[in-house]
C-alpha cells in the first residue's frame, strides 16, 4: 500500500480522483462523495487564527479528531446532512476505534461524535464509508487548495479592473 501523506507529503486527492478510483481509496465512493458534498468551502479556514490548535495535533489521530470535531461541525451544511438522513458514520481506515465519526444534525446544527452508530437488531456498527486515513488526509489538502485558489482567483479579478482603469 503506498501511503499518499508519507513524511508529510503534499499530495492531494480531489473528490473526483476519489470517487473514479472506485473503492481503492474508499469502501462505498458514492456515499462518501454525497458526504463530501456537504462542506462549504469558507476562507476562514485558511486564516491560522481560525485553525489554532491545529499546530500541537499536527500528526497522528489527535489532528483527525480535531478536524472531525472543530472543523466539519463548522463547515458542513446542516441541510444537505438532513437529505442524508439526518447523520453520517464514516470511519477512517487504519486508526482503530479513534478513526470512527457519526457526523449528525441536531437543532439545524452539526454535531460529529466519536464512534459509530449500531444496527438495533445486530448491534454491529453502521458505517456508511470507510476511508484509509492518508486518502482523506489528501482529500483535505485539496479542499483547502481549492479554497485557496477560488479565493486568490476572487482577488484578483478587482486587482485587474484597478490596473485596467489606470
Amino acid at each position: 500500500m503506498v501511503t499518499i501523506d508519507s513524511h508529510g507529503s503534499i499530495a492531494r486527492l480531489s473528490l473526483d480522483e476519489i470517487t473514479a478510483s472506485g473503492t481503492r481509496y474508499v469502501s462505498d465512493p458514492a456515499a462518501f462523495s454525497a458526504f463530501a458534498q456537504g462542506l462549504r468551502p469558507e476562507t476562514w479556514l485558511l486564516d491560522a487564527s481560525g485553525t489554532s490548535g491545529f499546530e500541537g495535533a499536527s500528526a497522528g489521530f489527535a489532528f483527525y479528531g480535531m478536524l472531525m470535531h472543530e472543523v466539519v461541525p463548522r463547515l458542513y451544511d446542516v441541510r444537505h446532512l438532513d437529505k442524508l438522513g439526518g447523520r453520517f458514520a464514516l470511519r477512517l481506515g487504519g486508526l482503530g476505534p479513534r478513526g470512527e465519526f457519526t457526523v449528525i444534525a441536531m437543532n439545524r446544527r452539526v454535531l460529529t461524535l466519536s464512534g459509530l452508530p449500531r444496527d438495533e437488531a445486530t448491534g454491529q456498527p453502521v458505517v456508511d464509508a470507510e476511508i484509509r486515513a492518508d486518502a482523506f488526509l489528501a482529500f483535505w489538502k485539496d479542499f483547502l487548495a481549492q479554497i485557496a485558489l477560488s479565493t486568490l482567483f476572487k482577488a484578483a479579478i478587482p486587482r485587474a479592473a484597478l490596473l485596467r482603469a489606470a
